[in-house]
């Protein structure tokens, strides 16, 4: 039996043979991978932050907000020194 018609008969509907494959998942470009590490890592700290902030017998807004502001900032700071050192280098030609 040739393998093509092995094939179609693994492809019809009540057929015997494998069962197709499932569908691939979605490539994960390093941007996107980036953007949900400092999603997570930041969502952490920013918890950690206020968890603290609040846990602490004299509760300070004023140290919580520079506090969750520098987290912002750092977040920033390595979204854009990951794109610099992740960047993908492409051939002179395109």
């Amino acid at each position: 039996m040739s393998r093509r018609l092995k094939r179609q008969i693994g492809k019809a509907p009540g057929g015997r043979g494998i069962s197709p494959s499932p569908r691939p998942r979605a490539a994960r470009t390093p941007l996107q991978r980036l953007n949900r590490i400092l999603l997570i890592g930041g969502g952490g700290l920013a918890i950690g932050a206020v968890l603290l902030a609040v846990l602490i017998p004299p509760f300070k807004p004023v140290e919580l907000g520079i506090n969750l502001l520098a987290i912002g900032l750092g977040l920033l700071m390595g979204k854009g020194i990951g794109m610099f050192m992740f960047r993908r280098v492409l051939p002179a030609g395109k």
